[in-house]
């Protein structure tokens, strides 16, 4: 409370005096902004002389930085004056960037505001208290930023107290000093009022005694609340006095203010607390009375010690971050990027560098240089990198090269401060040597990687060369211990499971010598010799696997020493190969080459049989003697061997075009019932010229299945033709046909002479027969049944025999897949019965067998036509230029010119170009058949000629003709 100074109480302090020696910038404005008054603090902090403040708008005295490019200091520092204006009522401003002039430049500041209304008694508006601090230094550390905005709530908040009770205080006053005149007053209530809102802790004290007369909120919170007010200094702070009394004495003696901004104090800042060492910035002055002589001392106190603190951890702070700055053996930078005229990064500046920077670039004297102005040449994608951390704020961690300074850098980059500065920090380290060192180690590595995989490779190929070898392989130590074996030779000898070594196994030799069958003894065998030192040993025997139940196998055995450096032998490589398959094969090529003997002469013999016939024939036609009767006899022998001689033929080109998959099947669907009627047909001669009797058995209703007709008939004739064989005479031959769900199975049963197991087992193979005798004189070449199997596997059947044995007689089923009921299709046969030509034929027959020939051309003109007659090509040629034949019959092995050249000469030719070209050849595969097609050749024709099929073509080629 301040006191009446009409009563006896100590008189009221100067406030313009109070104002004055308050240590913090103050200034104070009219309601329109004008500045009225400003402290020496202010003075000092904005750099501007009294003279060019006072009495002018703030904003004239304080513009805005015209180079700043987003100004908000003094937009800011109005909204809050306004505030304040309108509200009646105290505005704190965050901390705010509010340049300062100096001369025709500025400077950057950051600055801590409040603006507290000053008001009347009737509450009306006087002044504006504007304190700010400068808090520049301040602001780049983010938790001193966060204090400065926890202190400025608090002031703000001390300085709301304070003007409320700024307000009683002021009704107070005006009951006390109404006798004093109103400018006094005003005054009075001015300077109380801008004492009591200073933020600063301002305490007045009277007397020689320093009794305390007036504090503001502010020293009331920085003493701990103590009650103060009416006690003298040494009452009030008995734990300080011994210390600063004799300097408020000496103040109050000699008038002299007394001025310190750090000063040390030990007391106990709270009442009966401990005490401690305090830090405080003391402003305190003599207050005057109107004799000039010392009233009383005003005091203006901060408690500094957290501050200091504060500021001694940043500076610790800072003097670590710059001793790791300069100790650190990276290079670190900071840089501004700079920006062409579209925006692009083009260039960057050095700010800051430390010590290892020069090391790490090669470039002195950097900062406040360009890069491009140190090294012209320097790539533009570090421009890019940095250019795009100072916009993004994503930092990078890289390598790359710097060709312009020749050198390799690790670096890592981060945007510093506010991305308006541009600013980047950079870290990086010169790796090109380490590079060099990594490229070495790394060529160093491969090179031994490659080594490495190299060897590892060779043992893994001579691993699976050992593994995929079809040999068994066993490498023994010198004591015929097992090392190692090979999947082969455990296939070999099978897995005993009790430890036991090959060498100890049964064997017995198989060489075909005097101890062929003998068993092995434990030195015989090759491992044995090869540790004795024998040379390149070679064995053949017959082993006995550890397989249950075992099996015997036939093994070539041969070995080779392992000998160290010195010659001395440290172990043996045996290989063992199963020839067991190799040796039956041998056995079966043995046996098949004595079956094709046999096939042979049995084919030698079936061949020879009807040519006897068929030259007695000849040799009877030729005598001239014969009646009609007998030629027509002689013509049927000759006829019917001709045919037999055929069929032996056609049955060994079926068997070839079988096993080489050439036999094309023209499948339609068939009743089981008329395939057997055909075949009976077939073999009924020679079933009737043995007497057999032949019983057929057939189910009511169609047993259909799907295949070509002449196969099939094919096969069943064969069939009965081998049963009308084997059985001899008066013998008994039972065929029947049975519907079985989806099968349709056919049995050929006789009572003939049976089969051996051994024959049985064999029965469908190429060549097979049993053995011969006289009795079976017509037996067949052995091929028989074995086509029989193939055409039946081709319709998807499957054919098997049964004999109970000699004598017992013989069954062969056939099985067939059954098809749903349906009528089956006939198929036109072609009527070969002769009649007159519609048109006599010009025929060009064409041969260098004069016999085949000549035969033909008899057969020709007995149907009717006209025939010319040529033994060679050449002269083919010039008899078709005379003759113009509508057909030409040629062959195709003719020695002077082929078959093939002839026909194509003769479509050539105008004169034959329309010519029926027909190919007679003993050659009728499917290829043979293509081949003629290609060279022209309209039909194909395989020896001996089928004649009715001749007739048939002449007589549609006369047809065509007329």
């Amino acid at each position: 409370m301040v006191s009446d100074p009409t009563s006896g109480a100590a008189p009221e302090p100067d406030y313009r005096a109070l104002f004055a020696a308050v240590p913090v910038p103050l200034m104070v404005l009219a309601p329109d902004f004008t500045i009225v008054a400003v402290n020496e603090p202010f003075i000092k902090v904005s750099l501007a002389e009294r003279a060019d403040m006072v009495g002018r708008n703030v904003f004239d005295v304080f513009p805005d930085n015209p180079d700043d490019p987003q100004p908000a200091g003094s937009s800011k520092l109005r909204a809050s004056l306004e505030r304040v204006v309108r509200t009646r009522e105290a505005d704190t401003m965050a901390v705010q960037k509010y340049d300062v002039r100096v001369g025709d430049a500025f400077t950057e500041r950051y600055w801590s505001v409040i603006n507290i209304p000053l008001l009347d008694a009737g509450g009306a508006l006087t002044h504006i208290l504007h304190r700010s601090e400068d808090v520049t230094q301040f602001h780049g550390a983010a938790a001193r930023e966060a204090r400065m905005e926890s202190r400025i709530e608090a002031q703000s908040r001390e300085i709301e107290q304070a003007n409320r009770r700024l307000r009683d205080a002021n009704e107070e006053l005006d009951v006390r000093v109404v006798a004093r005149t109103e400018e006094l007053r005003k005054e009075r209530e001015y300077f109380q009022s801008l004492l009591m809102a200073v933020p600063v802790p301002v305490s007045v004290m009277h007397g020689p005694h320093h009794r305390f007369v007036l504090e503001n909120d502010a020293h009331r919170a920085m003493s701990q609340q103590r009650d103060i007010i009416g006690k003298t200094y040494a009452e009030a702070f008995p734990d300080a006095a011994a210390a600063l009394l004799p300097i408020l004495d000496r103040i109050y003696a000699t008038g002299e203010p007394f001025i310190a901004d750090r000063h040390l104090v030990r007391f106990a800042i709270r009442p009966g607390g401990p005490q401690e060492d305090f830090i405080f910035s003391m402003s305190w002055h003599p207050l005057f009375g109107m004799d000039g002589h010392v009233e009383g001392i005003i005091t203006a106190t901060q408690n500094l010690t957290e501050q200091l603190r504060a500021e001694a951890r940043e500076h610790e702070r800072e003097a670590r971050y710059r001793s790791l700055f300069e100790s650190i053996d990276e290079g670190f930078c900071v840089i501004e990027m700079l920006y062409d005229d579209e925006g692009k990064p083009a260039d960057y500046r050095f700010l800051e560098t430390n010590n290892a920077f020069v090391e790490n670039t090669g470039l002195a004297d950097a900062n406040g240089k360009t890069v491009r102005e140190l090294a012209p040449m320097h790539e533009q994608h570090w421009f890019d990198i940095y250019g795009r951390v100072a916009s993004t704020g994503e930092p990078i961690r890289f390598e790359n090269e710097a060709r312009a300074l020749g050198r390799w850098y690790e670096v890592y980059a981060f945007r510093l401060g506010n991305p308006a500065l541009h600013q980047v920090g950079i870290l990086f380290k010169d790796v090109a040597e380490r590079r060099r060192a990594e490229d070495e180690l790394r060529n160093s590595e491969r090179r031994a990687l490659a080594a490495a995989r190299d060897a590892q490779g060779e043992r893994r190929r001579l691993d699976a060369l050992l593994q995929a070898a079809p040999a068994g392989i066993v490498v023994t130590d010198a004591d015929g211990k097992v090392l190692m074996t090979n999947a082969a030779h455990r296939r070999l000898w099978g897995d005993p499971g009790d430890g036991r070594q090959a060498v100890l196994r049964k064997g017995w030799w198989a060489d075909g010598s005097a101890r062929h069958g003998q068993p092995l003894a434990p030195h015989e065998w090759i491992t044995a010799r090869v540790l004795r030192g024998e040379e390149a040993p070679r064995d053949t025997v017959e082993i006995e696997t550890s397989d249950t139940p075992p099996v015997r196998r036939i093994v070539l055995v041969t070995g080779a020493p392992i000998v160290d450096e010195h010659g001395a032998i440290t172990g043996a490589v045996v290989t063992q190969m199963d020839i067991t398959d190799r040796v039956r094969a041998e056995e079966a090529l043995r046996q098949d080459d004595r079956r094709k003997d046999e096939f042979l002469a049995m084919l030698a013999h079936e061949l020879r049989n009807p040519l006897s016939p068929i030259g007695a024939a000849a040799d009877l036609l030729a005598m001239g003697r014969l009646d009609a009767a007998r030629v027509r006899q002689t013509s049927a022998v000759i006829s019917r061997q001709v045919k037999h001689m055929t069929g032996l033929v056609d049955d060994l080109l079926d068997v070839s075009r079988v096993t080489r998959g050439l036999i094309t099947l023209e499948s339609e669907k068939l009743d089981a019932r008329r395939i057997v009627a055909e075949a009976v047909e077939q073999v009924r001669p020679l079933i009737d010229a043995r007497r057999h009797q032949l019983t057929v058995h057939t189910p009511p209703e169609p047993a259909y299945v799907m295949g070509d007709q002449k196969r099939l008939t094919q096969v069943l004739a064969n069939l009965l033709n081998n049963a009308a064989k084997y059985t001899p005479l008066d013998g008994s031959i039972v065929i029947a046909v049975e519907l079985d769900g989806g099968y349709v199975r056919t049995r050929v049963t006789d009572n003939g002479i049976g089969m051996a197991p051994e024959v049985l087992a064999r029965a469908f193979e190429l060549f097979s027969q049993a053995e011969r005798t006289s009795d079976r004189s017509q037996g067949g070449l052995g091929i028989g049944l074995a086509l029989v199997k193939s055409l039946v596997e081709l319709h998807g059947g499957t054919v098997s025999a049964h004999s109970d044995g000699i004598g017992a007689g013989s069954t062969f089923t056939l099985c067939l897949p059954r098809v749903a009921a349906q009528a089956p299709g006939r198929r036109d046969v072609p009527d070969t019965a002769q009649a007159d030509p519609a048109r006599v034929m010009k025929v060009m027959v064409v041969d260098d067998n004069t016999d085949a020939a000549e035969m033909l051309a008899m057969y020709v003109e007995a149907l009717g036509h006209e025939v010319a007659v040529e033994y060679s090509s050449a002269k083919a040629l010039a008899l078709a230029q005379a003759v113009r034949p509508d057909v030409c019959l040629l062959d195709i092995g003719l020695p002077d010119m082929d078959g093939y050249e002839l026909a194509r000469r003769l479509r050539a030719d105008d004169a034959t170009a329309s010519s029926v070209l027909v190919a007679v050849t003993g050659y009728g595969q499917e290829q043979d058949r293509s081949r003629t097609r290609a060279a022209g050749f309209d039909h194909h024709f395989v020896k001996p000629v089928n004649t009715a099929a001749l007739a048939e073509l002449l007589r549609k080629a006369a047809e065509n003709r007329a």
